[in-house]
């Protein structure tokens, strides 16, 4: 039996008993695409998709699978020697948890974001994988993630089904109390997170924090910009190049090496870290599915738009009586002259800047927006926007405590933002959220703007001005 047979056959099957099980719930289960209301603002007739049609999405799943597996292989070909021993020898320590969950001698390394804990949005989140990959092989430590903020990872993101590390906490013998335990915790606030990671690898004497390079289980959280920048800039000198000087602390026994056969540059070692950990959990993975059928852009060619229309630092002062926290708000009004004014302007250019990059005025337009501006704004344009509309206000931040315990499913557009953003054939940002879409999927890059650094032509709003003008 062919591999991909076998792949359909097992989806299938727990397609049938998941949703012999959702039938039995009745009321309780709610599909993702009843949870949201989505909309071709363009009235493009999406209805027409087929909602139910699950052998449909087991094709579309086996075959996002089988591209994973791929990709995946291609990953752990390029990177570096010791992070592809290290995936080996994190796989081995899993395989000992299967007869013997009681290894004294094993030590672990959780990368947590807990209740009240200040942890950044997804791409804040993502952008120091590769560090903490280097920090759990310099310490020789198991790498586990532990997120309940603002729900259980497990919900939005789990371990490759094959070939990768498996992050899970279930399995080992790391409890609960151990993560919470603060004492043996490392964060970006430390005097020198070089200094930190020295000590944690025994290469220089810690002092009264010496104890964290003996302690079973080792706390992460790098829980600001700042600190997140650090540790990137940290994975960045531990690099080794040719031609590269090691830094004057480092000895060469303890200088990472690169594998010189891939000529990988650095900005793609995200992608490829990201692979190694990650993929969408079957709940997110089905409403991606629902979003892009409904949205009619499955298997077609688009460019995507992201704007982060609510970000303090990008209002103008003066626009508005009070820009803080506002991107953390779900329900925020939009009538206010001067603010609609803006962000009109903002979307417009985002838009413009696409199609600028792209030349090309007629493919569909994915937006994603952590504000529902765009989908009221849009409303009757003649451009083919593709906007999921989320019913209960503007798509929520998951760093914001006051949402905490919500219904994991009011945090997918997060995820599902960011998967297809990756699908898009060109792409124009904010910068931050929208780059980690860049950094996920580097053929981006061949195409792609900030438009928050750009001013743009807008000339299919000049188009539509000249009908307009042509009807009177």
């Amino acid at each position: 039996m062919k591999r991909s047979t076998r792949i359909r056959i097992v989806v299938a099957l727990c397609t049938w008993i998941v949703f012999g099980f959702c039938t039995k719930l009745g009321n309780e289960y709610q599909p993702f695409f009843q949870h949201y209301s989505l909309e071709n603002v363009n009235n493009v007739n999406v209805s027409a998709a087929a909602t139910d049609n699950e052998q449909a999405f087991i094709e579309w799943s086996s075959n996002e699978h089988n591209i994973r597996q791929m990709l995946l292989e291609r990953s752990r070909s390029i990177i570096p020697v010791w992070m592809e021993q290290y995936v080996m020898w994190h796989q081995e320590q899993r395989r000992k948890f299967l007869t013997n969950t009681s290894l004294h001698d094993t030590k672990f390394m959780v990368v947590g974001c807990m209740e009240n804990q200040k942890c950044g949005g997804l791409s804040d989140r993502m952008k120091p994988l590769p560090f903490y990959l280097m920090l759990a092989n310099m310490t020789q430590r198991v790498l586990l993630f532990h997120w309940t903020k603002p729900c259980p990872l497990e919900q939005f993101l789990v371990p490759p089904d094959e070939n990768g590390i498996n992050w899970m906490i279930e399995g080992t013998p790391v409890t609960l109390q151990e993560i919470r335990n603060q004492t043996n915790y490392v964060n970006g606030h430390a005097s020198s997170l070089s200094y930190e990671v020295r000590m944690l690898a025994g290469l220089v004497d810690g002092g009264d924090r010496s104890y964290l390079s003996t302690c079973k289980v080792l706390n992460v959280n790098l829980d600001g910009g700042q600190q997140i920048k650090e540790a990137v800039s940290l994975f960045n000198r531990w690099r080794k190049e040719p031609g590269q000087s090691p830094p004057s602390w480092a000895p060469d026994s303890s200088y990472l090496g690169w594998n010189p056969a891939a000529h990988i540059p650095q900005r793609e070692m995200l992608e490829d870290v990201y692979r190694l950990l990650f993929q969408p959990s079957p709940g997110v993975e089905r409403a991606i599915f629902d979003q892009m059928n409904y949205l009619g852009i499955q298997g077609q060619n688009f460019i995507a738009v992201q704007v982060r229309a609510k970000h303090p630092k990008f209002i103008p002062i003066g626009i508005m009586d009070s820009r803080w926290k506002l991107d953390m708000l779900e329900n925020v009004t939009y009538d206010n002259p001067k603010f609609n004014a803006y962000l009109e302007h903002t979307f417009d250019n985002a838009i413009g800047c696409v199609q600028n990059i792209s030349n090309e005025i007629e493919l569909p337009i994915y937006l994603a927006s952590d504000s529902k501006f765009g989908n009221l704004y849009y409303k009757n344009s003649s451009l083919s926007i593709r906007v999921p509309t989320y019913t209960k206000g503007d798509p929520l931040h998951i760093d914001s405590n006051r949402f905490q315990g919500r219904d994991p499913k009011d945090f997918y557009q997060v995820f599902i933002d960011n998967f297809i953003m990756q699908k898009a054939t060109c792409l124009s940002h904010s910068g931050g959220f929208g780059v980690l879409a860049l950094r996920l999927n580097n053929n981006l890059t061949e195409c792609e703007v900030e438009h928050t650094s750009h001013e743009c032509p807008i000339n299919w709003k000049q188009r539509e001005m000249q009908k307009d003008r042509s009807k009177i």
